[in-house]
């Protein structure tokens, strides 16, 4: 069965318009283009190939109010197959739904041995064309779909001035990437990408076609506090392609996964969504189907794209100045992360984090102080037979890379400390399925039965009863004493 069809090829002499352009002339009063703008409003794009002189062609059709109706025209006296297969290229379509209308049965044939899949018909198909069901399309009053069209022509003319190069090509586009966190006021938009997008569509995961119900299923999938989500709005000097994705993104202590991941094929070949996804941190996705963009492709450097920048961030700036932005927390902090993130060009994020089976509150105020100076090598060997690493001990605070800095201590509220015996190494750890409980009166039988790994029993054994006495929950150290100095436009300290 034949598939709906997204763009017209018209032929233009006895098919488009009535006669011939170079042989006796034509009849401007009769002509198909009241068609094609219906089509057009109904997001069905029309492009030309004809055995034709360019110029006067488009004389003709700038005449008759019609050429910027048209995309890709192929008009000169070469063989109409390759020109049929380069259009189909250009324009970025499946062939299948695509239909060639010529009155030659040659240039038809032609047409269908160079793109197998292409639908082909001759004229007589034309009188009936609006009640076709195949052309039914979907409502474009304001013609949106042949203005990214027009934008997608313009930049393929730049892209051969270029020499096709390709990535030569993308660091010309100036191409931006917004993230708007609207989704309540955006949700059409938001449900239209998950449920229309496919080739870009890396998760699938659909939502009801019935409206109010698929409004819902959005708003309960980005309701959590650990959800990052924005829909992706993208632009180049060519022109404002809207809201082109959408992502829901699920991260907290030991876990980040896309859980959403859509693009329109509206912004195909710039690799916006290879872009996005190193921006996210390279997280966890389950892709299902085909996808035609890979996102674990590290040799497509992707560099072309950048956060939009309206008049020059001044929003960003009075927000933060000049400088970076630090956060140390936990999951609250994790939420928020991603929404300062673009503001910035320094950014860093240091949380708690999973290791060795155990959760390493290296947020907590007596790990992060000891980041102010250089840890003794005798506390240093003991934090590191503990799961601690050498950048869990690199929180540069005192950075003049800063402008804001942001603690969240709600971890010492709940997480126990532990003083070494015999030293003066005092840490914050929690074995997994632990818990609050105090670690030193536990043994390694009993956590070994709540599913601790080898190496996080390795770290228990440094850590447990023989080697650290508890210290209990003490109030925290809510603002690091530290050679801060007024270069910072704030820190911030958060008491839960």
């Amino acid at each position: 069965m034949a598939e709906a069809v997204r763009l017209i090829i018209w032929d233009l002499d006895e098919t488009f318009w009535k006669g011939t352009l170079t042989e006796g002339g034509i009849d401007e009063n009769q002509h198909f283009g009241e068609v094609v703008k219906e089509l057009a409003r109904r997001g069905i794009i029309s492009s030309i190939c004809s055995k034709n002189d360019f110029n006067a062609a488009k004389d003709v059709l700038e005449r008759l109010g019609l050429w910027e109706y048209f995309v890709f025209p192929s008009i000169n006296w070469d063989t109409k197959g390759p020109r049929i297969q380069e259009i189909v290229e250009q324009v970025q379509l499946r062939a299948p739904t695509i239909l060639f209308v010529d009155d030659n049965p040659m240039n038809l044939e032609e047409a269908k041995f160079m793109v197998p899949d292409l639908q082909i018909a001759d004229e007589n198909i034309l009188p009936g064309l609006l009640e076709n069901p195949l052309l039914k399309g979907k409502p474009d009053p304001d013609m949106k779909r042949l203005a990214d069209y027009k934008i997608l022509e313009a930049k393929n003319a730049v892209k051969q001035t270029i020499g096709g190069n390709a990535f030569d090509f993308l660091r010309e586009s100036d191409i931006t990437v917004e993230l708007d966190y609207d989704i309540e006021g955006n949700i059409d938009r938001a449900i239209e990408l998950l449920n229309r997008t496919n080739q870009l569509n890396y998760t699938k995961n659909r939502v009801s076609d019935d409206m109010e119900t698929a409004r819902q299923q959005v708003r309960d999938m980005i309701r959590s506090y650990n959800v990052h989500t924005a829909l992706v709005h993208v632009r180049d000097r060519f022109g404002d392609y809207g809201y082109v994705g959408f992502f829901v993104h699920v991260r907290g202590a030991g876990y980040n996964r896309l859980e959403q991941y859509c693009f329109s094929c509206r912004t195909l070949g710039m690799f916006v969504e290879l872009w996005l996804y190193r921006q996210l941190g390279r997280p966890e996705i389950h892709i299902r189907g085909e996808v035609i963009s890979d996102l674990f492709d590290e040799s497509n450097p992707a560099d072309w794209i950048s956060f939009y920048n309206a008049e020059q961030d001044t929003t960003a700036q009075e927000s933060a100045g000049r400088g970076g932005i630090l956060l140390c927390g936990g999951c609250d902090l994790e939420a928020v992360a991603h929404y300062l993130q673009p503001v910035t060009e320094r950014f860093r994020l240091f949380a708690n984090t999973i290791r060795h089976g155990g959760e390493l509150r290296r947020d907590h105020s007596t790990i992060v102080a000891q980041s102010a100076r250089p840890v003794p090598a005798d506390q240093r060997d003991c934090l590191l037979n503990c799961g601690y690493t050498d950048e869990d001990l690199s929180l540069d605070y005192a950075s003049p890379h800063y402008s804001l800095i942001i603690f969240s201590f709600w971890g010492d509220l709940y997480y126990r400390t532990y003083a070494q015996h015999g030293g003066q190494t005092v840490l914050a750890y929690t074995p997994s399925n632990l818990g609050y409980n105090d670690l030193t009166t536990f043994y390694e039988a009993d956590l070994r039965n709540r599913g601790v790994p080898d190496d996080g029993i390795q770290a228990f054994r440094h850590s447990g009863i023989q080697a650290f006495r508890h210290s209990g929950i003490s109030e925290p150290t809510w603002c690091i004493k530290a050679p801060l100095t007024n270069r910072f436009s704030g820190v911030i300290c958060v008491k839960s």
